[in-house]
């Protein structure tokens, strides 16, 4: 099955560590290796951790109990079975950090209560806290919290079920002991990317980065990606794309804990602000949902994932529909055309405005506005430009760390981008990346290995210009003769520094007779 969701078009295997063993998704890195291996294809693998699971206690009815809009329920430490009064919150995170007037959901916001009241158990006896008033212990075992709430919207509560708090922010890790092992497992067996659940605020993305650091200890160390589920991560979001590699619209959680109706709008604009920190940005849940059981999808459906392609999203992902939904490989497929027919709109579009004699203006991110550019952000607009204003079918770049094709995709050139690695896993986390096409083939490290043992000038940019075309020739993104690539790289070839030559280059090579440098 993994062999046909990747001939498919799947570009990223997503693990989700809520569920089975380490040698379970050992396995699976195995397969999707040996894949790899068979098409000469970089293939990103991102590990999704379970993160915090804060739920009520049990109730001692098995079937659980009926709420009614308007009546008072309970909530505290207390391990006895609940009832129609109140339950255990087995979470004294949530009961100390919740005051009069936040909100609290229950069973994915099928529930909804307002905290009423504010109290603790101290010495045997219910006491309530008035505005500003601290309890005489903060040792929850002695003085233990409680929360009279509001119910809202009524419904069955039963055992186990989630509780979501929107309007605060937990004293709480993210990363919970569970978590530490996964992320450790995942750091040392060759994972591209970790997402990390219910991000809080940008510490937890820096508390996370630091264990990674300490697993990897100089190897080779995934990318982080920060799952935006929860109103404060929302508000934290500059800072926390700052502290990220990449982010996550993660649309369930999110919608439970914000009005349905902000969610289409809040995607949006994490679009616009990841597209402006050169950080990947992927829209998650619900995409085709009615495919777990049907096999084909709503229209509103195919408007979603267009949508989110039109917004500039860099990736669509599928969770349930391919997890245990009963066509996986009809679900890809519908994506895939989907994503096609997106982006030929796009292209579509762009030819109409030059046939009007609109000439599309290159539009640098809001991180790059002249006259501070850098130079080799500058070479990175001028190559767009040049790739648009020449019908370019691809822009090839020379990159070591992945960078410069970060920086590249910001622009989002309407051709494909074909990234050149010397390393491979550098191929492929930057898979994950909007209309990259990586590769780390042997031609590739034959020249990286020149540069490293005969040194920096051993490599001509005669010949990394003829790599160039013969990997766009060999990914099928070019054909005739006629037709031309832009080749972006810096010289000597893979060394550090900025980007510092554009290369035109025809089908044919280097040596055809038009080809010229800039």
């Amino acid at each position: 099955m993994l062999e046909r969701l990747f001939l498919c078009g799947v570009d990223v295997f997503r693990l989700n560590f809520s569920h089975g063993e380490h040698d379970e998704k050992l396995e699976l890195i195995k397969r999707i290796r040996d894949l790899e291996a068979k098409y000469k294809h970089p293939i990103c693998i991102l590990a999704d951790m379970q993160g915090p699971k804060q739920r009520c206690g049990k109730f001692a009815d098995e079937k659980g109990v009926d709420l009614e809009s308007g009546q008072t329920f309970r909530f505290d430490l207390d391990p006895a079975l609940g009832d129609a009064q109140r339950a255990q919150l087995p979470h004294p995170e949530i009961l100390t950090a919740l005051t009069p007037g936040k909100s609290l959901l229950l069973d994915d916001g099928k529930i909804r209560m307002r905290v009423e009241r504010k109290g603790f158990t101290y010495q045997g006896k219910d006491m309530f806290l008035e505005q500003g008033q601290d309890p005489p212990s903060s040792d929850v075992k002695e003085c233990a919290p409680f929360i009279m709430c509001l119910v809202e919207v009524g419904g069955k509560l039963s055992a186990r079920k989630g509780v979501n708090t929107p309007d605060v922010v937990l004293a709480i890790s993210p990363i919970t002991p569970k978590d530490r092992e996964d992320i450790k497992f995942a750091s040392r067996n060759d994972v591209d990317w970790i997402a990390l659940s219910f991000v809080q605020r940008h510490e937890d993305m820096k508390e996370l980065r630091a264990l990674v650091a300490s697993f990897c200890k100089g190897g080779h160390t995934p990318k982080l990606l920060a799952k935006i589920e929860k109103p404060s991560a929302v508000e934290d979001l500059p800072a926390i794309l700052q502290e990220s590699d990449g982010v996550m619209v993660a649309r369930g959680d999110l919608g439970v804990e914000m009005n349905p109706e902000e969610v289409p709008f809040v995607q949006k604009d994490m679009i616009l602000q990841a597209l402006a920190a050169s950080k990947p940005v992927i829209v998650a849940t619900q995409m085709m949902e009615s495919m777990i059981f049907s096999p084909s999808p709503t229209r509103a459906e195919c408007s979603d994932i267009a949508n989110a392609i039109l917004d500039g999203c860099d990736a669509v992902m599928l969770s349930g529909e391919s997890a245990v939904g009963k066509y996986p490989l009809e679900c890809v497929e519908m994506q895939r055309r989907v994503i096609i027919a997106a982006e030929r709109q796009e292209a579509g579009k762009r030819l109409q405005d030059e046939g009007r004699g609109l000439q599309r203006r290159i539009r640098f991110p809001p991180t790059l506005q002249p006259p501070d550019v850098a130079p080799g952000n500058a070479i990175l607009a001028s190559a767009v430009s040049l790739a648009e204003g020449l019908g370019a079918k691809a822009i090839v770049c020379f990159t070591a760390t992945g960078r410069s094709v970060e920086r590249l995709v910001q622009f989002r050139p309407s051709m494909p981008v074909l990234a050149v690695c010397p390393c491979l896993e550098t191929a492929r986390f930057l898979s994950l990346y909007r209309g990259v096409y990586a590769t780390s083939d042997p031609p590739t490290q034959a020249l990286a290995s020149r540069v490293n043992t005969d040194g920096p000038g051993s490599v001509r940019s005669s010949e990394a210009i003829d790599v160039a075309c013969k990997l766009a020739r060999n990914n099928g993104l070019i054909s005739k003769e006629d037709e031309w690539i832009v080749v972006i790289c810096r010289l000597p070839l893979f060394t550090q520094g900025p980007l510092n030559v554009i290369r035109i280059a025809n089908a044919s090579g280097p040596g055809y007779s038009a080809a010229s440098a800039l």
